[in-house]
């Protein structure tokens, strides 16, 4: 192994812990200073994935009493959508045009359920992605949405989305889990690849987990805190990137807002178009 010595990230949201093992060549600081979380936030991007980035927002601020909405477009809806397609500007594409005018459609949808529920003294919290593409056989689809809101939000959605005439409202209760990383591929898998498109969208009142660095000097595989139970543990190969996902010990400790702490299937043709 050459000098150098490591880096374990470690995240908490909700019931789910993650920890990130990064090698740094070099002298071992006393601490970690703005050049040192640089590079760490640099190598983090290189194992990133929009999988961990949503599952986490998920996990932190939704479960039990929460709701899978589907947003689709009816044939007047479509015709609305195609009209403003033509005015987006910068995308050759037309299917990439009309996902952006779906993206809009969706994000003026938001507001005007916002302000609703502002008005009857509640809060919007939402995750959103905009799909038109199978996830499964990745062949194109109807433009349509998929979020994840509080269960009060369905009636402001009825209203200003279904009587608006622009399509569709479905929704199923959120399942208790202890970690909604199936959830988050779930939707992710619908998303298509568009340039200087972000994969999906969350309103500015979530709960965002902030990492917590530390340095250790030894190079074994990360482990599970005591009293924790492993979901998922990468590959370890001797000098790369660890990285684990566990159950918090303090899950089994206190009673769960999202149930009896057993991992529920999703339902993954719940919200499937």
């Amino acid at each position: 192994m050459r000098d150098g010595y490591w880096v374990i990230r470690t995240y908490e949201a909700g019931s789910v812990g993650e920890k990130t093992k990064f090698f740094f060549p070099g002298t071992r600081p006393k601490m970690l200073g703005r050049k040192q979380k640089s590079a760490i936030k640099k190598q983090e991007q290189n194992e990133y994935s929009a999988l961990k980035s949503l599952a986490r927002l998920i996990n932190a601020n939704f479960g039990k009493g929460d709701l899978l909405l589907g947003l689709d477009y009816s044939p007047a809806g479509m015709k609305r959508l195609k009209k403003q397609a033509k005015a987006v500007d910068g995308v050759e594409e037309e299917r990439d045009k009309l996902y952006i005018a779906a993206e809009r459609e969706l994000g003026n949808a938001l507001r005007r359920v916002k302000r609703d529920m502002e008005a009857e003294g509640k809060t919007l919290r939402y995750v959103s992605i905009t799909s038109d593409m199978d996830g499964d056989t990745g062949k194109p689809v109807r433009v349509h949405h998929h979020l994840i809101v509080p269960a009060e939000a369905k009636e402001a959605f009825m209203r200003k989305w279904e009587e608006k005439g622009l399509g569709g409202v479905s929704w199923t209760p959120l399942s208790p889990q202890e970690d909604y990383t199936q959830v988050a591929e779930y939707m992710l898998r619908q998303v298509r690849r568009i340039k200087d498109r972000n994969k999906y969208a969350s309103s500015r009142n979530l709960v965002r987990p902030q990492p917590k660095d530390r340095i250790v000097m030894s190079a074994a595989e990360v482990r599970v805190p005591k009293g924790g139970r492993l979901i998922y543990r990468s590959e370890y190969r001797r000098g790369q990137p660890q990285y684990v996902r566990y159950v918090l010990p303090s899950f089994f400790d206190t009673t769960s807002a999202r149930g009896d702490g057993r991992a529920n299937t999703y339902n993954q043709g719940a919200l499937a178009k």
